[in-house]
C-alpha cells in the first residue's frame, strides 16, 4: 500500500483484501532481534496476498505491553510497548480510514501475544458503530495445523511448552532464519528457560519466572527447514480462511 498511488490504491481498495500486520518492538533474546514480531506477521502477509490478489498496509510495529510470562516484560532493554487502550485507539483509527476508502475485507495478521484482545476490541467497537466490511483477525500461532506442530515438537525434550513459552524459541527462530537469516546472530542462539513457572500471576513478576536471555525455550531446534514449513502451512490456511470468509 505505502508503495501505491492514491489512484492506483483507489482503484482495487474496494475489490480486494486489505492486510495489516501487527507485531511489537520486543526482546527475542540475543539471538534474535527484536523485529521478529513485526517481520513475522509482515512476511506472512506480503506471502498471502500474492496469493489472493491483496494489499498489505503499513505494519504496526508497537504492540501492547509485554508480559513477563510470555516475552519478558519491560524488565529487558529495549522492548518498546503501549497500553492495549492505545493500540486499540490506533486501530480503531486505522479501520475508520481504510473503511472510509471503500475497504470491505480486512485481514488483522497479528505476531504478537499480547496483542489479541485490543485488536478484537478495536473492531468490536467499531461494529457497534456501524460497519459494511468483513474481518479476519488470525495469529500465526492459531493457524498452524496441530499435526505439523506435533511433528515438529515429538523429537524436541519437554515436547510443546503451549504458545505463550514459545518466546523467541523454536518456531520463533525457524521463521527468522526461513525469512529474514541475515538478522540471526547464529553464534548466539541459546536453549533457556524460566527457573519457576508458575500456573499463576505474579505483578512485578519474581525474578526466577522470567530468564536471564529472554529465550523461553529450545531456540537451537529452530531450522530454516522448519520454519519453510510452517510458513507453507500456516500461508495455506489464511488462504482457504480468506477464500471462504470473503467469499
Amino acid at each position: 500500500m505505502s508503495e501505491m498511488t492514491w489512484k492506483e490504491y483507489d482503484q482495487r481498495v474496494e475489490r480486494v483484501p486489505v492486510f495489516i500486520p501487527v507485531g511489537s518492538t520486543e526482546q527475542h533474546g540475543p539471538g534474535l532481534p527484536m523485529n521478529v514480531d513485526f517481520v513475522i506477521p509482515t512476511e506472512f502477509s506480503e506471502r498471502t496476498a500474492e496469493r489472493v490478489d491483496g494489499i498489505v498496509a503499513p505494519t504496526i510495529h508497537y504492540g501492547a505491553k509485554s508480559q513477563p510470562g510470555s516475552g519478558g516484560g519491560s524488565e529487558f532493554v529495549g522492548t518498546t510497548s503501549v497500553h492495549g487502550g492505545t493500540l486499540r485507539r490506533q486501530i480503531q483509527d486505522v479501520i475508520g480510514d481504510l473503511e472510509r476508502d471503500g475497504a470491505m475485507k480486512i485481514v488483522f495478521f497479528n505476531g504478537h501475544y499480547e496483542n489479541e484482545y485490543p485488536i478484537r476490541e478495536a473492531i468490536d467497537r467499531h461494529i457497534e458503530d456501524g460497519t459494511r466490511a468483513t474481518f479476519i483477525i488470525a495469529s500465526w500461532w492459531d493457524l498452524l495445523s496441530p499435526s505439523l506442530r506435533d511433528e515438529i515438537f515429538e523429537e524436541i525434550p519437554g515436547g510443546f511448552p503451549g504458545w505463550e513459552k514459545e518466546h523467541a524459541g523454536v518456531i520463533e527462530t525457524a521463521l527468522m532464519r526461513h525469512f529474514r537469516p541475515e538478522l540471526v546472530r547464529e553464534d548466539e542462539i541459546v536453549d533457556d528457560e524460566a527457573d519457576r513457572t508458575p500456573s499463576h500471576i505474579v505483578k512485578p513478576a519474581p525474578r526466577e519466572t522470567v530468564s536471564d536471555s529472554g529465550v523461553f525455550y529450545r531456540a537451537t531446534y529452530g531450522t530454516a527447514d522448519v520454519g519453510r514449513r510452517v510458513v507453507d502451512d500456516v500461508t495455506d490456511t489464511l488462504v482457504s480462511a480468506i477464500e471462504k470468509e470473503f467469499a
